[in-house]
Formats: structure tokens, sequence, C-alpha cells
């Protein structure tokens, strides 16, 4: 049975409530055409595809192809599913003049890689006629069938009822085969590592390759395989430098194409009433957390990840203003996350593989900033303990427990 993804009712709340197109963005492989078919299989519609040479040929030839898509009675606007085109040179401009003229008759929808994301920068001219969503990898509440929506408060996630479900067994499938659909639903860990593998090459000798100006592409796969070993660790570029052999500012700009193309993400520190705290040194996690071998640091990006889902997707859609950090001072104190809400910390996550001792720097961070609320969260299953200190909340639980209650 098809995974339900919960990027859904927002694709479907931006294109016909709120009458903009859709952009949504994500990595190679991540659903982002199934979720589109999805789209289309309830209403009418036409998909195109720009990879195909006769769909290029018909936009070339008639730009308005799409007017023959009819409506339907009680199905709404048709939907148009533009897939791949920033692929075409001039597909800003092509979509202002779409949308301008077209709005009213269709709904239209934009899926592709991480160019959506380059090609935003500086003057855009689609400004205000689209809402930029992101597909990530499945998610505990996904596989579960869960919908969590953002309630406006952090009070559901200081709530964990011991009588819940277990979602054990998905956490450890996750953790195993990653959230990519495919690798997950197959199950196989012979097609996993394959898989793993030919996405890495075809990411950088195909998506990259086509969309920059690079020339040592193999170079830049290389540094694709040094990442995982910093997942986790503030990001030092020098010490990439020294290992590539290139200039500093090279694998600055190597790293950021690799972020822009959905195989790497950073998290900023969050320095303010931090004492003596670090610089500006991210901390790097990938999209594919199973292709890290190290069990700590798998758990821990695969939080990241839910976190970092749960955070762009809720200020995307105008529910929060939501940031995801995390703190680490210069005595080498540090706690995995820290999410704020306008810039007010909230919330303070920990990872811990099965260490149910609340960590002191966990402690020490959430009374120096003083949040509400700080959870550690532990990958065995069976654990969900509630303290509170000096009216402040602190939890020890199990992620199956835990993470659901996100996106």
């Amino acid at each position: 049975m098809p995974l339900e993804r919960t990027l859904l009712p927002s694709a479907r709340l931006v294109i016909d409530e709120w009458a903009k197109m859709a952009f949504v963005a994500g990595p190679r492989q991540v659903g982002k055409t199934t979720l589109a078919k999805t789209l289309l299989a309830s209403r009418t519609g036409l998909y195109f595809n720009w990879d195909i040479p006769g769909e290029r040929k018909r936009l070339a030839a008639n730009p308005t192809f799409f007017e023959t898509a009819q409506a339907a009675p009680g199905l709404g606007k048709p939907l148009i599913v533009f897939d791949e085109l920033h692929k075409y040179s001039r597909w800003k401009n092509y979509l202002k003049g779409v949308f301008d003229g077209f709005a009213d008759r269709f709904a239209f929808l934009v899926t592709g890689s991480g160019r959506l994301d380059i090609y935003k920068r500086g003057g855009d001219s689609l400004l205000g006629r689209y809402v930029p969503l992101t597909l990530f990898p499945l998610t505990l509440a996904e596989v579960a069938g869960l919908s969590p929506t953002w309630p406006g408060s952090f009070a559901h996630l200081d709530a964990v009822d011991p009588e819940n479900a277990s979602h054990q067994e998905v956490l450890e499938r996750l953790l195993r085969f990653g959230g990519f659909p495919e690798p997950y639903v197959r199950g196989s860990e012979a097609f996993h590592n394959a898989w793993g593998t030919s996405r890495t090459e075809r990411l950088v000798h195909e998506d990259i390759r086509d969309a920059t100006s690079l020339r040592e592409l193999s170079l830049v796969e290389m540094l694709a395989h040094l990442l995982p070993q910093r997942v986790g660790s503030p990001l030092s570029i020098n010490s990439m430098r020294e290992d590539l052999g290139v200039a500093f500012e090279t694998v600055r700009s190597w790293v950021g194409v690799l972020d822009a193309f959905f195989y790497s993400f950073r998290i900023p520190p969050w320095t303010k009433k931090v004492v003596r705290a670090i610089g500006k040194e991210t901390k790097l996690y990938l999209w594919d957390w199973s292709s890290l071998d190290d069990p700590g640091s798998r758990f821990e990006n695969l939080v990241a990840v839910h976190l970092l889902k749960a955070v762009r997707t809720w200020t995307s859609l105008g529910q929060a203003h939501l940031a995801l950090h995390y703190v680490r001072d210069k005595q080498k104190r540090e706690v995995d996350f820290l999410i704020t809400e306008k810039n007010k910390p909230k919330l303070l996550i920990e990872c811990k593989l099965s260490d149910t001792s609340l960590s002191p720097h966990l402690l020490a961070f959430q009374e120096a900033l003083e949040v509400p609320v700080a959870v550690q969260l532990v990958s065995t299953p069976g654990y969900a303990r509630r303290t509170v200190v000096g009216g402040r909340v602190q939890w020890c639980v199990s992620a199956d427990r835990w993470l659901p209650k996100l996106l």
C-alpha cells in the first residue's frame, strides 16, 4: 500500500485555498514525482516532464499547451504539474507569464531538485506567486499514518502517553534503510547499498554537472564521501581543505552546492545568552542518514531530519516562526538541538542511544537559556520519564514515542 505523504495536505492548501503555485523541492528520489501524480489522480490536469524530449518540443511549439486540460464539476481547477522545468533556462519568466495569465483557470505545481533554491537568489520575478515546500524523507509520523499539525504552541511536545502505541519497529527500519521511499519499502540490504552508491554518483555527475560550471567533479564526489565523518560536529572547512588539497573558498563553495542539491544540510549555533559561545561554525547532517556507519551519528541525524521537517513546514505554512539551532560553548559543552520561536528558545533536544540519565549539559543550558522544555531522546523503546525543576520540564523519552508528534 502506498505511503501517504504528509506534504499532500500542504500542497493542496497552497494550490487550492491560497491560489498560489506550489514549488516542491527535495532530494533526488525522495518521491516528488509520485507526490505530483498522487495529486493529479484526484482531479483533472496535465503532467509535464522537461526530461522527455517530446514534452520539450510541445512546450516550444505551444507555450500554453496546457489549455487543453478541461475542468470537471466538483474537482476544482485543472492541475498543471511542471516536473524538472528548472532545467529550462527561462523557466522563471515562463512561469511568471503562465501564472499571471492563467491562475484564474488553472492550478500549478512545480517540482524539482536544488536548482529551485539556487534560482531564488537575487531579484525574484516570481515573488508573491508561489510558496516553497520541501518534500523530506519518510518520517515516523508518515509511516505510522499520522498527520500531526501545529497546534499553536509546544504543549503537545510536552506530553507523552505511556499507553500510546510503540513505533519502535518503524524507527529501527528507518534507521537501517533510511527515509527514501524505495529502499525503505523494499527493505533489502543489498538493494539499499547499491541504491546509495548510485544516488551519490548520479547526484554529482548528473545533477550538479548539468546545473553548475564545476569542473573538478571527482573532488566534489570525494568531498561527499568525506562529509559523513563530520556529521553532528561543528564543520571545519579548513580541515577538509587540507584533505582535498584545494583552497578554503573552493571547499566552502562545494559544500554549499551539496547543500543546495539536498545531499547535506547545516544548522547554525545559537549564541545569544551563551557565555563563551563558539563562533559561526555550523553542524552538518545528511539527508540520507542511513549512509552513516556510527549508530549514534545515524540516530542523531535521523532526529535532525525530523526536526528540520517540522520547523520548515510549520514555518512555510505560516503556522509559526521557528528555527533550528544547536548550542555549544568553548568548554565544549553541547546540546544537539534547540528550536526557537520568534528568536526565543523554546525546546532543547539531546540525543542518546541508551543513556537515560539526563545530560548535565542539557540541564545547564536549559537553565542558562531559560528554556521551558528539554527533551532527551533515546533510541531504546519503552522509556518515558518527566520531571519538573524550578518550573521547567525535562523529559527522557524513547524516540519512537516522541518523534511521531512531529510531521
